[in-house]
């Protein structure tokens, strides 16, 4: 077992050896309980001590040139291709992830996000000329300033993709940051700041916050200068209430219920495909997981049939010790909740196609069978309810339109998908999905989210994540005027004022902004 701490105090040294505080937090291999790694915990204080030292450090860091920035989030991103081997370990272990997963579905999107904005960054923050079009005497540049310290509050579905996109983008927007990721995936973020640090970015610039809700109150409180949620509408709200109680602006990017659409005239095999995938990769637990299907009912039983087949060929294990397609789930009681949801999908008129039990293996984790219910109703909770487990919902809609009224129900999330053959169609049915990414004939929305701009609408919070847009939400956009000749000592539009200026300004008015024509333009100069 080993000792982790992210902060001066208190430290693994500062305890005998094999002593554990009552707070810390012991990691376990889901499969097995072999314990993992023991946790230091921080309290409020050392929270808001980490949020001075990450301001500290910040001050350094905004001095350096996007470019030398960039150097450093590439060679992180590279830093951890080279300890692919070890931090894949620690997703299967620890995250219950296959290895393929972690690779091509954790660390890729990362790594690639990372690089993609260190090439485009120097164009994206470049300053802006502006040539006002009132004051023509004027000039001016819009300079795109670092906020100061970025907190980003991330889940444990989302354990590095996600949140080391926005890393990267705040620190190469010049940046501190203080991360603070869910209790149940702590191991990658620790062992990402470590791979961060030994590659030299200074150790105050990038801190994992670890405790519970009080300290990321106290980062908030102490004055942190941009808050990013990734997670429930729950956690979001909780935090958008409490900055905008210590006037911190937020940004939100919450999960739903995140549909698939098949259409009567999808690609069977290649939906159901999809659809398996979507639904049963990571044990159905990624933001962007395909949390139900609603499928045209002319396709449907051939659709469903092939689902099944392709659902029951699937391998369930210990993804570090077996050549498996799914491991558990990451909470130790969700096999029990989603049995109990399954049953009660059944009672309401859903038919149980496969799985619905429960395995145990031992271990942290939680085991369930990949499980696929034919014509879930509407008020099921599997219809509504976000279930982070492999449980397929697929449900059955009449028609086109029908399905997507289906999906319109107040409840989807970010993402959504929909297999048609038309591009016309597939354009039509994105324009009555409220999704802020649509993927058409694909799934796994996250891993393709990078490049464009994505609506962070949440709770109390909108904007956008990602893209040139993203990247500059990290900043202060900071407007700097200045004049183009000599004015003079007196301004014609500072008092004191006279009738004659008044009538001025109004016949100029009149003449700029009135009516058009030259004739009507004229006139109103008398």
């Amino acid at each position: 077992m080993e000792m982790l701490s992210d902060s001066p105090t208190p430290s693994p040294s500062s305890r005998p050896p094999g002593a554990r505080a009552a707070d810390d937090i012991e990691v376990a291999d889901l499969c097995t309980g072999e314990a993992l790694a023991t946790v230091v915990t921080h309290t409020a204080d050392e929270a808001r001590s980490l949020l001075r030292s990450a301001a500290a450090a910040q001050q350094a860091w905004s001095q350096e040139n996007v470019g030398a920035r960039a150097a450093m989030v590439r060679r992180v991103t590279e830093a951890i291709v080279q300890q692919a081997d070890a931090m894949s370990e620690v997703l299967q272990r620890a995250q219950g992830m296959c290895r393929f997963d972690a690779i091509v579905r954790e660390l890729l999107p990362c790594v690639d996000a990372g690089q993609w904005y260190a090439s485009e960054a120097p164009a994206m923050l470049a300053d802006l000329a502006i040539e006002p079009h009132l004051r023509g005497h004027r000039r001016g540049e819009v300079r795109f300033v670092p906020r100061g310290v970025v907190a980003v509050f991330s889940p444990w579905n989302a354990p590095l993709a996600e949140p080391l996109t926005l890393i990267f983008e705040a620190l190469l927007a010049g940046n501190a940051v203080v991360w603070k990721p869910s209790s149940l995936a702590l191991l990658p973020a620790l062992r990402a700041r470590e791979i961060a640090v030994r590659e030299g970015l200074p150790a105050d610039l990038l801190a994992v916050l670890v405790g519970e809700r009080d300290v990321g109150d106290a980062i908030i409180d102490g004055g942190v200068d941009l808050a990013i949620t990734l997670g429930s509408k729950e956690s979001a709200r909780r935090v958008a209430a409490r900055c905008a109680r210590a006037s911190v602006p937020s940004l939100s990017s919450v999960a739903g219920k995140t549909t698939l659409i098949a259409c009567d005239d999808c690609d069977i095999e290649r939906a159901a495909r999809a659809i398996v995938a979507g639904r049963f990769v990571h044990a159905g637990q990624r933001r962007d997981s395909v949390e139900r299907a609603i499928v045209h009912a002319s396709v449907a039983d051939a659709l469903s049939r092939r689902v099944i087949e392709l659902a029951a060929s699937l391998r369930v294990g210990d993804p570090w010790r077996e050549a498996v397609d799914m491991g558990p789930s990451r909470h130790h009681s969700r096999a029990t909740y989603l049995r109990v949801v399954t049953e009660e999908a059944v009672r309401l008129g859903a038919t149980l196609g496969l799985g619905g039990e429960l395995l145990h293996q031992g271990g942290e984790g939680s085991w369930f069978t990949p499980t696929v219910l034919l014509g879930v109703p509407e008020s099921a909770r599997l219809a509504r309810e976000i279930v982070h487990g492999p449980v397929l919902p697929l449900m059955i809609a009449t028609s086109n339109a029908h399905a997507l009224a289906l999906a319109e129900d107040g409840v989807g999330g970010p993402f959504a998908y929909v297999f048609t053959e038309s591009a016309e169609r597939a354009s039509a049915m994105a324009d009555g999905l409220r999704a802020s990414v649509v993927l058409h004939d694909d799934v796994f929305a996250a891993e393709v989210a990078v490049d464009a701009p994505m609506d962070a609408a949440g709770p109390g919070a909108a904007g956008t994540l990602h893209g040139a847009d993203g990247l500059s939400r990290m900043c202060r956009a900071q407007h700097r005027s200045v004049p183009s000749l000599a004015l003079p000592a007196r301004d014609p539009a500072w008092p004191p004022y006279s009738p004659l200026r008044e009538q001025v300004a109004i016949r100029a008015l009149r003449t700029v902004f009135g009516r058009h024509g030259v004739v009507g333009r004229l006139a109103d100069l008398f």
